[in-house]
This record gives C-alpha cells, sequence and structure tokens, in this order.
C-alpha cells in the first residue's frame, strides 16, 4: 500500500475548467526515506485520499497603543493554572467605582504553534468557552489517539464544517494562554534539571575532596574508588556517550542519544515533548539513570538489567 504522510506548506490552489482544484504543496520535512518518494510517485493520476490541516493558529492581540504593551497579561501559578492579570486601575474600578483612563488600542496579529495549543488544551488546564459548548479536551484527545475529525463531528452531532469553525475558534481564544503556559513549563523543567545538575556536580566535587587511605585497602579496589569519586559531570556524560553504560529495561530511553541531542543544541523540553512525555518525567528517568551508572562504575552494580 503507498501511504505517505508528511507536513508542508500549501504554495498554490487553482480552480480549473470543470470544477477541478489543483493543489500544490512543498514539504518542508524530509522524507524518511527514498522509498517514501517511489511511494509518492505511484500515486500520481491515482485516486486519493487527503486532509488539510493548518500547523499554525493566528489570532489577535489587542495592544495598547501607546506603550505597544499587550492589554491582557496573564500569570501562572504553582500548578500551571493560567489567569488573567487585573491591573491596579481596572481593580479600583471594579471595587470603588472609580473611572479609569481608557488608554487608546490596536490589533496587533499573532502566530502560535497549533501542537503547543493543542497540548495545552489537552493538559486540562484551557478554560471552557460558554458559547463553545464542546468538550474540546476529550475531541482532541481522540484525534490524537487516532480518531479523524469526521467521525468526532459525527458523535458530537455536528457537521465537520462546524466542528472545525468552533475548533479553530477556540484555539485562537486559548493561543495567549497557552503560550504562557509553555514558558512556565519550559522553566519548571529547566528549574529541575539544572538543580540535578547541580546537586550531581556538589556530590562529585565532596566526594573528590574525600580522604583516600590506600594503605587500608585492596590497591585494585581503591584505584576504583578513587576514579569514582573524581568522576564529575562531564565524566559521566562522556562515559555514557562512549555507549559502554548499560542498558536498563525500566528506563526504556537510548540516553546516549537523548545525551547527544542536548549537546547538539536540543533543550531538555524539545526532547521530551518529541518524546510525548511529560519533562518532569524525563528529568526523573534522567536522574535515576546516572546515579545507576556511577553505581555501576563503581562496581556496585555487576551489570544491566
Amino acid at each position: 500500500m503507498a501511504y505517505i504522510e508528511a507536513e508542508g506548506v500549501l504554495v498554490n490552489a487553482n480552480m480549473k475548467k470543470g470544477g477541478k482544484l489543483l493543489i500544490q504543496i512543498e514539504v518542508t520535512e524530509d522524507l524518511e526515506n527514498r522509498e517514501d518518494y517511489f511511494h509518492l510517485r505511484k500515486m500520481i493520476e491515482k485516486n486519493v485520499r487527503f486532509s488539510l490541516d493548518n500547523l499554525v493558529v493566528a489570532y489577535n492581540v489587542t495592544v495598547n497603543a501607546r506603550t505597544n504593551k499587550p492589554v491582557r497579561e496573564y500569570r501562572v501559578d504553582e500548578r500551571g493554572i493560567v489567569s488573567e492579570v487585573v491591573s491596579e486601575g481596572e481593580q479600583a474600578e471594579m471595587d470603588l467605582g472609580l473611572p479609569v483612563d481608557k488608554a487608546p488600542t490596536k490589533e496587533e496579529s499573532e502566530e502560535a504553534d497549533r501542537k503547543l495549543i493543542d497540548e495545552f488544551i489537552c493538559s486540562g488546564l484551557a478554560p471552557q468557552q460558554e458559547d463553545l459548548p464542546i468538550d474540546f479536551q476529550a475531541a482532541l484527545q481522540r484525534f490524537y489517539d487516532g480518531t479523524g475529525y469526521p467521525r468526532i463531528a459525527a458523535d458530537l452531532n455536528i457537521t465537520l464544517g462546524e466542528l472545525s469553525v468552533m475548533l479553530d475558534e477556540y484555539r485562537k481564544r486559548v493561543a495567549p494562554l497557552a503560550k504562557k503556559w509553555d514558558e512556565w513549563r519550559q522553566g519548571q523543567v529547566h528549574g529541575v534539571i539544572d538543580k540535578q545538575e547541580e546537586v550531581s556536580s556538589a556530590t562529585s566535587e565532596a566526594e573528590s575532596e574525600e580522604h583516600i587511605e590506600p594503605e587500608e585497602q585492596n590497591l585494585e579496589a581503591t584505584d576504583n574508588e578513587t576514579e569514582q569519586k573524581l568522576l564529575g559531570k562531564d565524566e559521566l556524560e562522556n562515559f555514557i556517550l562512549s555507549g559502554h553504560a548499560p542498558d536498563y529495561e525500566d528506563l526504556a530511553y537510548d540516553f546516549k542519544e537523548l545525551l547527544t541531542r542536548k549537546r547538539n543544541g536540543e533543550t531538555w523540553m524539545e526532547i521530551a515533548q518529541s518524546l510525548k512525555v511529560s519533562s518532569s518525567k524525563l528529568a526523573g528517568d534522567w536522574s535515576e539513570y546516572k546515579k545507576r551508572v556511577k553505581a555501576f562504575l563503581a562496581g556496585e552494580e555487576n551489570g544491566a538489567a
């Protein structure tokens, strides 16, 4: 069966005689292998089924014409819940009924990654909208589990067009909240990982300063212990990258590959998103893996699980 799935840019769409539509798409990602290209060529002039889905959400933001800052600002609490920040002037107007100087405003266009917005919605933290009475969290979770939009629309007793319009509108409304939530989320994972790295580095430095009495131990054991005590963050990571570190069945990630990606410039947040796992879980597993590798080098383990 010839099958292709890829992302790209819709370059052009022309209506031809007879009501036929000619669509031109430029693929912006590498096809997995050369066979994909040949499968694609086999589909030329054949009947195919396709769907197009915009990967970018465009929305408008109201900004203060004097300061060019957004009129609405948001904050995130420790649970990841996003709420609007009420300015002092607005608070005074609500509490005391005082008039507020209304600054001139203007609309500016913004864009956001649709996948980011959908992730925010699927997290359950996006607010519901009274005039859009659909459980968008459940709908999108079904979509990412493999259920098509037509089936979801049918189960909701609405048309596919109605679902598309409401989903697009909902994404636009929660887009600013999703961006703020993503900033908070990245700060959380970076803080966790940085803290773990600091603890690991501090532990290694403290261990390296301990005094060792070779005459009280077997010389070979002493050499191994000394090597472990002097093992710092860079040495540990270089050992993992060498490919000699053990694997563990309950830690199913290829940490050599993930560490390589990290050193090549990806953030732990980006890596976690590509693996479709939470950043906190990846951080925990990475910390546990390093601890086990340290124990392995110290001779506390006989091998991998």
